[in-house]
């Protein structure tokens, strides 16, 4: 087991890097999978420290104090990516409202020129 959280943490921060450098995940992104390799990596260095923090919190069967803390990191992401969602939701409409109020300065400038050119 020992060996097989070491070679994951390995081989997610191989993709994050290579995600990161093909400019397929922002370092913001990345942090948050970096993170978890390097939990991932800890846990597989120190197997004995999962059983601690299980029994410092009154947990008495180890593997469930790791599958409520992934389930407590996923839903902060999921909160965060929904906040980044609200925010370029609400961003992309202020660029359609300016861009059409824009279209529509043009248009009336354009008409403002045709009609000179008729006079």
């Amino acid at each position: 087991m020992q060996l097989f959280a070491e070679f994951l943490a390995l081989v997610v921060i191989v993709l994050i890097v290579w995600l990161i450098r093909r400019d397929r995940l922002p370092i913001s992104h990345a942090i948050w999978w970096l993170a978890v390799a390097a939990i991932i990596a800890l846990l597989g260095f120190f197997p004995n420290l999962l059983d601690a923090l299980a029994r410092a919190v009154g947990i008495s069967y180890p593997p469930s104090l790791l599958f409520i803390l992934a389930i407590l990191t996923l839903l902060i992401k999921v909160l965060l990516e929904d906040l980044e969602v609200s925010t370029n939701r609400r961003r992309l409409l202020r660029l359609a409202q300016k861009t059409s109020i824009l279209e529509e300065e043009i248009r009336q400038l354009q008409r403002r020129l045709d009609e000179r050119d008729k006079n």
